[in-house]
């Protein structure tokens, strides 16, 4: 069960908590659409789908993320999302980040997905080139 009543919001949801601790890939993945597209602020660079994924894999091999809701926000077919995360590296460097992500829906499924994230707090943990290379 999710926290939203509205189904794109409950898509978007789902999509995240599919990238957090227990969560499943494919299933989450298969929530977006072949076009869909990714762009960070900790990266300044678009994803297409497979890159994403790709990201995703190297990110959970440093850091499982507990995805935390604060607030969600609907209009038409785009969803914002207000997040938490939080986690340990496997050397115990703490990671706690305040996030939002503006998804873009159509037809049932994310076309995109924008996240602003705290910068500082993804670099003490993970450097940027590793979820480009």
């Amino acid at each position: 069960m999710t926290p939203f009543d509205a189904p794109h919001a409950e898509l978007a949801w789902m999509f995240l908590q599919s990238m957090a601790e227990g969560g499943d890939l494919e299933e989450g993945f298969a929530l977006l659409s072949d076009d869909f597209t990714y762009w960070s602020l900790f990266t300044r660079v678009s994803f297409d789908k497979e890159t994403l994924y790709r990201a995703v894999e190297r990110r959970k091999q440093v850091l499982e993320l507990t995805i935390d809701l604060r607030r969600c926000v609907n209009e038409g077919d785009t969803v914002v999302v207000e997040a938490n995360a939080t986690s340990a590296t496997a050397e115990g460097v703490p990671y706690d980040s305040p996030f939002v992500c503006i998804f873009e829906t159509r037809d049932g499924l994310i076309v995109s997905m924008r996240e602003y994230s705290d910068t500082r707090a993804q670099a003490a943990v993970l450097p940027a080139d590793a979820l480009l290379g």
